[in-house]
């Protein structure tokens, strides 16, 4: 079955929210986004409760709103494999799941829900690990998530788990930031034509 390509807007949070929603404007009203929301805060109360109201402004818009970690930045004194360790030195201690133990992914996902439910905006449509390291499929689904990503596959209870292609920019040099575009243009013609490919994903960043 064909799926339509998804639009993800990684990394937002209390910070942010504001600028987020102001470039969300410059794109088709009839774009369903994914918003990665970080829910980790120590704001003051008054932001917070902004932050929920967009929240849920967003969602009557019809976008869906993602559990994207704890806080998003590793760590560091979690015990962690080699892999996870090297996997921090590259992303800049973004992959806050990488290399952890199930008992302490465990755990994180717990604090992560708690810190959602402080939100105040209802039950998180899915979850995508910060900078997608960390292998939480199953424990996804053992928490309930009806949606899941990862680096190369999106998964939905429904319709299942779909290869998929992201296109993001993100740690990218910006003299190829042109290039990723135009190879991300030519791939939506071709998923427009042959729609047995893999799923394209349009991610931002703030």
């Amino acid at each position: 079955m064909h799926c339509s390509p998804v639009h993800e807007f990684h990394d937002v949070c209390v910070c942010n929210f504001l600028d987020i929603a102001t470039e969300l404007q410059k794109f088709d009203s009839s774009i369903s986004w994914n918003l990665m929301v970080i829910p980790f805060f120590e704001d003051s109360e008054s932001c917070t409760e902004k932050f929920t109201l967009q929240l849920l402004k967003w969602r009557k818009c019809g976008h869906n709103l993602y559990l994207h970690g704890y806080r998003h930045k590793a760590d560091l004194n979690m015990k962690r494999s080699l892999l996870g360790r090297l996997v921090l030195r590259f992303t800049n201690s973004e992959a806050e799941f990488a290399g952890l133990s199930e008992n302490e992914s465990r755990m994180l996902m717990d604090k992560a829900l708690q810190a959602w439910q402080k939100l105040n905006a209802g039950e998180a449509d899915g979850f995508v690990a910060p900078a997608w390291y960390g292998s939480l499929f199953s424990l996804c689904k053992d928490f309930g998530f009806k949606n899941y990503g990862s680096r190369f596959f999106i998964w939905n209870k429904d319709k299942g788990l779909r290869f998929s292609i992201p296109f993001s920019t993100a740690g990218i040099p910006k003299f190829l930031i042109p290039v990723i575009k135009i190879c991300e243009k030519i791939y939506l013609k071709l998923y427009g034509i042959f729609g047995f490919l893999p799923v394209p994903r349009i991610v931002l960043h703030p």
